[in-house]
């Protein structure tokens, strides 16, 4: 590699670096507020917070990477062409393709990063998101006890605990628990713990009494120096968690289990989404070209470059936007899958185009920019 297209590469990658991170971030901490009601809720560390987020980035760096390499290709050409460097390297016979060869290769860098994060960094970290967010619900602890308070976990149960020891033993119980088919009954306890057991969690009380309202308002009274209570009902079950369309690998989109009826009232939904997973980091190509046409092509202009870089920005995001309605339409027709690929691969070929006559229309350029510059 000369070192011109070290250069330009140069140029590229630290905007590329600068509008990834600064994009991440926006996103990320729009999309992290979603978490910090369920964390403040269940009494969860900020360190939990903060790794529950994280596996939020991989999802997130799929649809930033190819807008932060468009707009690193728009920012690093508006920079060479408003210090001259474009004119320069084309008076010294450098052809467009020598320019275009580095950011395409940024391109192709993208491309296969986005490609790496659809086939097994998002589906990963989604997967253990929601895991952690299950087993935060699921805990029993953080659900049920806040010291000196009431809580209501689930319909018809209500508990309070006065106090919680270090130990995690349980000081001053009460649990109430009303039963459809059965009157309602209170449990006190002096002392109480959790147990979790393989047929669901337990509540395990010590020193106390079960009070029970029957169906024809008679009250019964039971003293206990041990009581076992089951849990289980008042609990969300590992076997509810449903593989969404985000957490499932390529294999488990294109070949997934026909037995489950979710898979077959979905299956439409899953071939789109695997196939988008494919086709999108063709978005990569096709916006960097587009960014490529908007100041390559286009030939010195006294008012700047705003006008270009706008109508490109806005035309990125349309070819964006049309992308995601293809999916959206593959979803409910599987033939539109095809066209998942070919609108991208489309973009590139009539950008790839248009650049074509850039050597015959390139020497146009440099003579209306000597001119101009000469008038003024």
């Amino acid at each position: 590699m000369s070192c011109l297209s070290r250069y330009l590469l140069r140029q590229t990658l630290i905007p590329l670096v600068m509008f990834t991170l600064v994009l991440s971030v926006i996103v990320w901490l729009t999309q992290s507020l979603q978490m910090l009601d369920l964390v403040i809720n269940r009494h969860q560390s900020a360190g939990t917070f903060l790794l529950v987020t994280i596996y939020i980035l991989p999802s997130l760096l799929a649809v930033i990477i190819p807008f932060a390499t468009f707009c690193a290709t728009l920012y690093a050409l508006h920079r060479l062409s408003t210090d001259s460097e474009l004119i320069i390297m084309w008076s010294a016979g450098v052809s467009t393709w020598t320019v275009v060869r580095p950011v395409l290769f940024v391109a192709a860098g993208a491309a296969l990063t986005t490609l790496i994060i659809n086939l097994y960094l998002m589906p990963a970290g989604y997967r253990a998101m929601k895991d952690m967010v299950y087993e935060i619900r699921a805990d029993i602890a953080t659900s049920l006890i806040r010291d000196g308070a009431f809580t209501n976990p689930s319909k018809g149960l209500t508990v309070y605990n006065r106090e919680t020891l270090k130990s995690g033993e349980l000081r001053g119980l009460l649990v109430h628990v009303s039963h459809k088919s059965e009157g309602p009954t209170t449990y006190l306890a002096e002392r109480g713990k959790f147990l979790n057991t393989k047929d669901g969690p337990r509540l395990i009380m010590a020193n106390g009494s079960v009070q029970q309202l029957s169906k024809d308002h008679k009250l019964s009274l039971l003293f206990f120096d041990e009581y076992i209570l089951d849990l289980s009902p008042y609990t969300a079950r590992a076997h509810a968690i449903q593989r969404d369309l985000s957490e499932r690998y390529l294999h488990e989109l294109f070949r997934p289990d026909m037995k489950k009826s979710w898979v077959r009232k979905n299956i439409h939904r899953l071939y789109a989404e695997g196939h988008n997973r494919l086709a999108s980091p063709l978005y990569n190509f096709s916006l960097v070209m587009i960014a490529l046409v908007s100041l390559l092509k286009a030939g010195f202009s006294r008012h700047g470059y705003t006008l270009r870089i706008t109508l490109a920005l806005m035309l990125g995001l349309v070819v964006r936007l049309i992308g995601f309605g293809l999916q959206s339409l593959a979803s409910q027709a599987p033939v539109m899958a095809i066209y998942m690929y070919v609108f991208p691969l489309a973009v590139i070929a009539i950008c790839a185009y248009m650049l074509q006559d850039q050597t015959v229309s390139k020497q146009r350029h440099i003579n209306r920019s000597v001119m101009a510059a000469q008038g003024s």
